[in-house]
């Protein structure tokens, strides 16, 4: 899976003015927080840093840092309002000129005084896996209620950790073996969906909470996952936060988040045809067929590697389902030249130049490739994805072997 940095861009601009993420953020004032604590044997070289992780783009914004003396550390900063944070611990690597994270921990930091306790040693901690359950921070019922949160989910968190590890691991051992990566894949998207389950029920059981609400507002950052009516559901939930601020923000993310639901009509794109014709993709649809479209580039190896799947595709469903690669490629003769090795035999269409792109982009708000859209037979999102293998389960289900 490649990231496309021009599309990525495009779409950070996208996300950033849809939610309005940093104008809902400003419109609250700021407020003094501490974080103090205690940790034996931490060296007085070890710089400790507090960071903003909330941006959805992933940027990380520095609050507090400081270096402890004697194992004593107290930070000081600004909130506007409990936001999720990482307590970076760092030593400086003199030949890179650069800080190297030893550590980090997640809390939720909301203008207190707070501490934290760490009952070991610092060079045990360093080696020990549930840092965050033993790390913990108090002072204040945002606090209290994070802590609450990581005790319910912790356990199904650890297991999805575990097979996602496994699954990359069962990759590289198989050497990318197509059996093998599907059932690793397949054992890591069930603890992935038990550990979301788990979530959700934290959530439904504590709408109140502000980590109920920051979970829901992340989670509504995921595109094509859900569909409306999940949407709604989700966002309803949590609407008696008493951080409003907090709740704003998930609206935001419920507006953002229907504008890319599954079940909805294929977004209108143009994109450009091997004659050079200029054509509205969704003039492109057969009505009572399925169509599957295939974002790819000439240099994304992934994206290759993909192509072999849709050749069966399209030959197991080619009555039934209608298919479209999408090249994404700004070398137009790189373009041509894979096409013409891959000896695709079906509609190839390209993003000519930064409109397309970028529209296209906007239209399925893809930030990598490959990306592979499968639409129902009435033109509805019914997968947005990176992984052939969904795309095949998906007609399995809905056009049988």
């Amino acid at each position: 899976m490649f990231k496309l940095t021009y599309i990525m861009n495009y779409a950070k601009l996208l996300l950033s003015g849809s939610l309005v993420l940093t104008m809902a953020a400003t419109a609250f004032a700021q407020a003094p927080f501490s974080l103090s604590g205690k940790i034996e044997g931490i060296p007085d070289s070890v710089k400790i840093v507090l960071s903003d992780i909330e941006d959805p783009n992933g940027k990380v914004v520095e609050l507090a840092s400081a270096n402890p003396e004697n194992g004593v550390f107290d930070l000081k900063g600004e909130v506007k309002s409990p936001t999720m944070c990482k307590l970076f611990f760092q030593r400086y690597n003199p030949s890179r000129e650069q800080y190297n994270t030893l550590m980090s921990v997640r809390m939720m930091i909301d203008p207190s005084d707070l501490s934290m306790a760490a009952p070991f040693h610092f060079d045990s901690l360093l080696n020990l896996r549930d840092k965050e359950m033993v790390m913990k921070v108090s002072g204040s019922r945002i606090a209290d209620e994070y802590a609450e949160y990581m005790a319910a989910v912790n356990a199904a968190e650890r297991k999805k950790d575990d097979a996602s590890y496994m699954s990359a691991a069962k990759y590289f051992e198989s050497n990318d073996n197509r059996d093998t990566v599907r059932k690793y894949k397949a054992l890591k998207d069930i603890a992935e969906k038990d550990f979301l389950a788990a979530r959700l029920a934290f959530v439904e059981s504590h709408p109140g909470y502000n980590i109920s609400a920051y979970e829901v507002q992340r989670e509504l950052e995921n595109v094509f996952k859900y569909n409306a009516a999940e949407i709604d559901r989700m966002a309803d939930m949590v609407k008696t936060c008493p951080d409003t601020a907090r709740v704003n923000m998930v609206e935001k993310r419920r507006q953002f988040a229907h504008r890319y639901a599954l079940g909805m009509n294929c977004p209108e794109f143009e994109a450009t045809t091997p004659e050079g014709e200029v054509v509205d993709f969704k003039s492109k649809l057969t009505p009572g067929k399925y169509t599957f479209i295939d974002f790819w580039a000439s240099w994304c190896g992934p994206c290759r590697a993909a192509i072999p799947h849709v050749k069966e595709l399209h030959k197991k469903y080619g009555d039934r389902l209608d298919v479209f690669s999408v090249s994404l490629d700004e070398n137009e003769k790189a373009w041509r030249k894979a096409m013409e090795k891959e000896q695709m035999a079906w509609t190839q269409l390209h993003l000519k130049g930064q409109e397309q792109a970028g529209k296209g982009a906007k239209a399925f708000f893809m930030t990598t490739i490959p990306r592979l859209v499968l639409l129902d037979d009435k033109g509805n999102v019914i997968c947005s994805t990176n992984s052939p293998d969904e795309v095949t389960d998906m007609l399995k289900q809905r056009l049988g072997e």
